[in-house]
C-alpha cells in the first residue's frame, strides 16, 4: 500500500489538536499560539500538495525567461555564457516529469542563485541598468506567485487582492 501523505498529515493534526493541544499548558500563551501556528502550517503544506510541483515548474519557468532576458544584454560575456548554461539546466528540469518536490526546488534554488551572482557580478557598468529593468519587468509574476502561495498565512492585508495559486499556475 503507498501511504497518502494528504492522510498522514491529517492525522498528525488531528493528533496535536486533539492530544497535545489539551496537555499544553493553558496559561502559556505562547506555547498554546505557537501550537496553533504549528497545526496551520502543517495544514497549509497539506493544502498545497496538489499544486506544489506546478507552483515549482512556473517558478522555474519565469525565472527562465528572466534569465533569456538577461543572456541577451550579457551576450557574448562570462556572465552571458553563465546563464545560458543556468537556463540549459533549469530547461532540462522542466522536461523531466519524474523529478520530485526536492529535485523541482532544488533546480529553482540553482537558478534563483545563478541569477543573483550574474546581477552581483554587474552591479556596476554598462549592463547593470539594463539588467535592473529586467528584473524589475520579471519580479511581478514571481511576487504573485509566492504571495499566492503563502496567501493562507493570512499576513496579507487584502487577500482578496491576491490571486488563488490555482489561476496562476496551467492545470
Amino acid at each position: 500500500m503507498i501511504p497518502d501523505i494528504q492522510l498522514q498529515l491529517k492525522a498528525a493534526i488531528k493528533s496535536l489538536r486533539d492530544n497535545v493541544l489539551p496537555a499544553v499548558d493553558p496559561h502559556n500563551e505562547l506555547a498554546q499560539q505557537q501550537m496553533q501556528l504549528a497545526m496551520a502550517t502543517i495544514e497549509i503544506a497539506m493544502n498545497n500538495l496538489p499544486a506544489i510541483h506546478r507552483v515549482l515548474r512556473t517558478d522555474i519557468e519565469q525565472h527562465v525567461l528572466m534569465a533569456q532576458d538577461m543572456e541577451e544584454v550579457l551576450a557574448g560575456t562570462e556572465t552571458g555564457l553563465k546563464l545560458a548554461s543556468l537556463v540549459h539546466e533549469a530547461e532540462i528540469s522542466l522536461q523531466d516529469p519524474s523529478l520530485g518536490f526536492v529535485q523541482l526546488q532544488l533546480a529553482a534554488r540553482m537558478l534563483r542563485s545563478g541569477i543573483g551572482d550574474v546581477i552581483a557580478a554587474n552591479a556596476e557598468g554598462e549592463a547593470a541598468e539594463a539588467l535592473e529593468q529586467i528584473v524589475l519587468a520579471h519580479s511581478d509574476d514571481s511576487l504573485a506567485l509566492g504571495r499566492a502561495l503563502n496567501k493562507p498565512m493570512g499576513f496579507e492585508s487584502s487577500p482578496d487582492d491576491v490571486s488563488d495559486i490555482s489561476s496562476l499556475v496551467d492545470s
